[in-house]
């Protein structure tokens, strides 16, 4: 079953935005772990909005993230669940609507091995592994070093693994001191990987990751998303098991206070981009 949907994922990879637009609805997924992985888990969502819809829906992610903002930016994509900083960015630059997030609220954290540093002062000159350069969790975590006194890219090294896993057995393998990942994404890894590291320190929490609408969509149909969203993620049992599986605990409406508090960080993203 899961080889059948990555297969539908790497399949649209091939469409243009012209074709996908006229033939089906692209669900592009931010690339915070596996292709195969993230088919597996947004596959209840793609059979709801597929059998809502009465279009095909298929699932598709990029390699990377910077991948996936230049297919974001280009309308490769109809509906996105996206990274904050990259949905506030898709509707200042793109014109995406919102459409839902996630009831809680994401939780990032610094985790380390059993035997691992026990302070943030014992990170200074050594190497944070992270899934990748622009994740929201990155950029929360640059944030958090320096108001602890810890610059990025002077006082410590944040390095890129491809993925939490990878940057995680980064953590294990004793290629870095610490690993950056979030409350969820260390429950979907491997037990076998999480019991073999702890966690050091909990960040502020932040904006999840977001649903949005690319506007050739139009209003009504954004607004049928909007509310199929809704249904499927609060009131259907498969739903629900979805968004335990995510972290989600279910679906509500991104408010203009949401987005507008992401503005820094988009800044922040900005100047890693130039």
């Amino acid at each position: 079953m899961a080889k059948k949907f990555l297969l539908l994922c790497l399949t649209a990879c091939c469409l243009s935005p012209l074709a996908q637009a006229a033939d089906m609805l692209v669900l592009g997924v931010v690339p915070y772990l596996s292709a195969r992985k993230l088919a597996e888990l947004y596959e209840p969502m793609r059979i709801q909005l597929q059998g809502a819809l009465g279009v095909p829906v298929v699932i598709e992610s990029a390699p990377d993230y910077q991948s996936y903002l230049e297919r974001t930016a280009q309308g490769r994509y109809d509906v996105i669940a996206t990274s904050p900083y990259f949905g506030r960015l898709a509707q200042l630059e793109q014109g995406y609507e919102p459409l839902a997030r996630p009831q809680t609220n994401l939780e990032p954290l610094l985790v380390t091995r059993k035997d691992g540093v026990n302070t943030l002062e014992a990170l200074r000159g050594k190497v944070v592994s992270t899934s990748d350069k622009l994740a929201n969790l990155t950029l929360a975590a640059h944030r958090y070093l320096i108001q602890n006194g810890l610059t990025p890219g002077k006082d410590v090294t944040i390095r890129p693994a491809g993925s939490h896993a990878n940057s995680v057995q980064a953590l294990l393998n004793g290629e870095s001191a610490a690993a950056i990942i979030s409350v969820t994404a260390l429950r979907q890894l491997h037990p076998g990987t999480t019991v073999r590291v702890r966690i050091m320190k909990r960040l502020p929490q932040t904006t999840p990751l977001l649903y949005l609408a690319n506007k050739r969509l139009g209003s009504s149909r954004i607004d049928s998303l909007r509310r199929q969203l809704f249904q499927f993620a609060n009131h259907t049992e498969e739903g629900q098991a979805f968004s335990k599986e995510l972290g989600h605990g279910g679906l509500k409406e991104i408010s203009a206070a949401d987005m507008k508090a992401l503005d820094p960080y988009v800044q922040d993203l900005k100047a890693m981009l130039k």
